[in-house]
């Protein structure tokens, strides 16, 4: 039988925490619930190069969001002393009334939406006056994150084997150069797909230290993302066990 447990969903409460805190009613609740998948998607889709880890969203009341996005690279979203964030929020609630007009018209029109751009923001005077009697308030904090977490590890690799490096050389490198000064008890990486430009797709893994995947109480870190090579998809997955909870 295979392992087909999500580690980071088998710990949620426990070591995790959840991405995701408000509360709602039956009738709200998977309607928030897509919202935040949405904006979610957006968001990586429009800062592709911050290296975004996660983003947290907290409802404590209704139409007000507060938004938490953990980056490698919070300089590209920030800007010059933090010219971009005023427009990001804008943005935002921009993309979020487009959102839930298009699911009260047609669910099924909702990936059509694009993210708003500067010259979106040069609209007719009553275009105007609608977007200024919205509700939805939007509260933005840009955090940093650890080289050592399973997305930026994750990252690390991909840049390697998009510029079609060898998956070997791609390894040895992050554990000489990234890993060398950090102290983590255990890591396992794991590539699969068409490695090396060779006909037929296999999996290879390598693995350093402890990783107990059993242990509710071990702090244990998963990211799963994809490299575009002219070969193929390549699947990259990382385990990266920091310490245990007592």
């Amino acid at each position: 039988m295979g392992q087909k447990v999500h580690p980071v969903g088998f710990r949620l409460g426990i070591t995790q925490p959840h991405l995701s805190k408000w509360f709602a009613h039956k009738k709200n609740y998977s309607k928030y619930l897509c919202e935040d998948n949405f904006l979610r998607k957006k968001l990586q889709q429009k800062f592709k190069n911050a290296r975004l880890e996660r983003v947290e969203i907290s409802r404590k009341i209704e139409d007000h969001l507060e938004i938490v996005i953990y980056t490698e690279k919070p300089e590209i979203i920030v800007g010059l002393k933090g010219k971009n964030l005023k427009n990001l929020q804008q943005n935002i609630k921009q993309i979020i009334e487009k959102y839930r007009q298009s699911q009260q018209a047609n669910f099924y029109n909702i990936h059509a939406i694009q993210w708003p751009l500067d010259d979106l923001q040069k609209k007719t005077k009553k275009k105007k006056k609608k977007s200024s009697q919205s509700n939805i308030k939007v509260t933005l904090h840009i955090m940093g994150c650890s080289n050592t977490n399973a997305s930026s590890i994750a990252n690390y690799l991909i840049q390697f084997l998009e510029r079609r490096f060898s998956y070997r050389f791609a390894l040895n490198t992050l554990f000489r150069k990234k890993l060398r000064h950090e102290k983590l008890q255990g890591i396992k990486i794991q590539i699969s797909g068409r490695l090396n430009g060779a006909e037929i797709a296999r999996r290879e893994w390598i693995r350093e230290g402890r990783l107990p995947l059993q242990t509710l109480q071990a702090n244990i870190d998963y990211s799963y993302k994809q490299a575009y090579t002219i070969y193929g998809v390549l699947g990259v997955k990382v385990w990266v066990f920091h310490s245990t909870q007592k």
